[in-house]
């Protein structure tokens, strides 16, 4: 029941609509007790008139106009109430989906690192679904029956007391037997909901990688999983019936005998002329109308127990905390306009991802302003963990970054990351227009800076040549785009960003000889009098650089120019580059014994 109080106060912002919605349910729930009470005047005056032979229809004119204007108010109660009832429920979830978005954007890149996106959607809309349909039925249904139920047993106290007392016994009996089985239900649902969760992430994943899934033929196994998953659903789901349905029968065998002594006794009394016919009509009458409570006690029950194991991950996700934070006070950075010193350092950092080893060892080194730095090392050596601890996606576990003289970790993220820009190997491009993805980080841009910037990019080339230009819709992650081009659309974008410290993380690794000619074009305007980092993956790439770092084993194993490091002869670097000479005019034999020798990744 925890999570049903957090749904309350999670949304207690919205209690006025709460306010306005109750008190048309409470006052269309009084008016449904006036049609009984009339019912009784209706029945009573004919059996008067037929005893006496007194003619009072007036009476019954009167009688039944108050029917059908409660009838009709109560109708336009209900309409108005159904009304408010679906703008709040639209406004719960525009806020709740909100809510939600908002804080997972704010969480740290880690906390991806352990969870599928297709989960985490999934999460939030059953967490939105769950708690919006309790709210809806908390005053549409929840309030009008327990209303009903209570006004229903104090009215039978006052004309039988053995009555009210039978109909009440009911309503803890229901309580009990349906506890029970909501408490079954919810067992099995959430073994359902973890099972639908991994399903329809992977699902999503595999949509998400479609060409991937038809490149080796994967549609037979991803649909299969899903079927496997979908079989496993209906097995627990068949448990989990066979449970709910057998409580549901003893609920409704309480029911039958309860009310069968109840009608029998109404019926005996009035036999007997404790009871007027029209007071016997009102009581039966009452008693059939707490029928509906009582039905609708399971229901509410197991909406109940729906909102609270639906909305528990929802909350799950709001309560884990963004560990990654600015300090109390933090500055925002700022980039000199007379540099001196060192632009980027790195003083004994060491870091680890969770408790495991480090991969990352006591890095020390310097950058000046303007300077290129080529990360260089074997795969896994963490040259892309290097650059997370610049952006601060991560902490260092000891050790501190300096960007532009200021500690990274004493300056508020906005402001680092606003100095910073990323061409990383696989662009990713979002659903839009060419110029939103290169506006994309810079919205205040004009579309002469966004022509200027891709141009520079090397990317009006084939722009051009599109019917809608700027304007063209790119697709789902730039999927109509090739390589190359949505590359130079990332180094546009780059540049408009304008920022000081340039990133590339191997951002021509995966392109042919042209691409790579044209972003690498467009690669020279970006880093042009920037401090540039590069991820090197290509010996290509390498030119022109200032500083090497050579990585190996989270550790640095050489550091300095070009120069300098060709001189170490034993070095990765040098390796590189007398492996690049064996590679030229060499046989495929005689390549592959190179590589082997020495077993270099980018």
């Amino acid at each position: 029941m925890k999570n049903i109080f957090n749904i309350f106060r999670f949304t207690k912002s919205f209690t006025g609509w709460y306010v306005g919605m109750s008190i048309f349910i409470i006052a269309s729930s009084l008016l449904s007790f006036v049609g009984p009470f009339v019912l009784k005047q209706i029945v009573d005056g004919i059996t008067a008139q037929l005893l006496t032979g007194k003619n009072e229809l007036h009476i019954l004119y009167v009688a039944l106009a108050i029917l059908i204007v409660s009838d009709i108010f109560g109708t336009i109660l209900t309409a108005v109430g159904m009304y408010i009832g679906d703008l709040l429920a639209v406004k719960l979830q525009s806020y709740l989906s909100a809510k939600f978005y908002k804080h997972v954007l704010s969480l740290d890149v880690g906390y991806f690192d352990n969870i599928a996106v297709g989960n985490l959607v999934n999460k939030m809309y059953r967490g939105i679904e769950s708690i919006t349909n309790f709210i809806q039925n908390a005053t549409n249904n929840f309030l009008p029956f327990f209303l009903t139920a209570i006004i229903t047993i104090a009215i039978l106290m006052f004309y039988s007391p053995i009555v009210a007392i039978l109909l009440a016994a009911l309503f803890p009996i229901y309580i009990v037997i349906t506890h029970r089985s909501s408490m079954a239900w919810g067992k099995h649902e959430g073994e359902k909901n973890a099972i639908a969760d991994m399903s329809q992430g992977r699902a999503l994943e595999s949509l998400a990688g479609i060409r991937v899934v038809k490149a080796f033929l994967g549609e037979v196994f991803e649909f299969g999983a899903f079927r496997r998953a979908r079989d496993e659903i209906e097995k627990i789901t068949r448990v989990q019936s066979k449970e709910w349905h057998i409580f549901d029968f003893y609920r409704r065998i309480a029911l039958n005998i309860i009310l069968f002594c109840i009608v029998s006794y109404i019926l005996f009394m009035t036999y007997r002329r404790s009871y007027t016919l029209g007071e016997m009509t009102l009581m039966l009458q009452l008693v059939n109308q707490a029928r509906f409570p009582l039905f609708a006690m399971s229901f509410i029950i197991g909406q109940i127990q729906q909102a609270d194991a639906g909305s528990k991950d929802f909350f799950a996700v709001l309560a884990t905390s963004q560990i990654i934070q600015d300090r109390a006070g933090a500055a925002a950075l700022t980039w000199p306009k007379t540099p001196k010193g060192s632009s980027l350092s790195f003083d004994g950092v060491s870091f680890s991802y969770g408790n495991k080893r480090d991969v990352l060892k006591d890095i020390s080194f310097a950058l000046g302003y303007g300077e290129k730095l080529a990360l260089v090392g074997e795969s896994g050596q963490g040259k892309s963990t290097l650059v997370n601890l610049i952006l601060r996606y991560y902490v260092p576990r000891l050790g501190s970054i300096r960007l532009a003289r200021k500690d990274v970790s004493g300056v508020t993220a906005e402001s680092l990351r606003k100095h910073i820009s990323i061409v990383f190997q696989d662009a990713l491009l979002f659903s839009g227009t060419i110029a939103e993805n290169i506006r994309y980080g810079s919205p205040d841009a004009t579309d002469a800076e966004v022509r200027e910037a891709a141009r520079l990019a090397n990317a009006t080339e084939f722009i051009d040549t599109l019917e809608k230009k700027y304007e063209t819709t790119i697709g789902e992650r730039g999927v109509k785009l090739s390589g190359g081009q949505k590359q130079r659309l990332a180094i546009a974008r780059a540049i408009l960003h304008d920022a000081p410290l340039i990133i590339l993380d191997e951002a021509t690794s995966s392109l042919d000889s042209r691409s790579e000619l044209l972003v690498q074009q467009g690669l020279d305007h970006l880093t042009r009098g920037k401090t540039t980092i590069i991820i090197a993956h290509r010996l290509s790439t390498l030119s022109g650089v200032d500083k090497i770092l050579v990585l190996s084993e989270g550790k640095i194993s050489q550091f300095g120019t070009p120069k300098d490091l060709m001189k170490q002869t034993s070095g990765l670097y040098a390796k590189m580059i007398m492996l690049q000479k064996t590679l030229l005019g060499a046989t495929g034999e005689e390549r592959m014994k190179a590589l082997e020798k020495y077993d270099l990744v980018g």
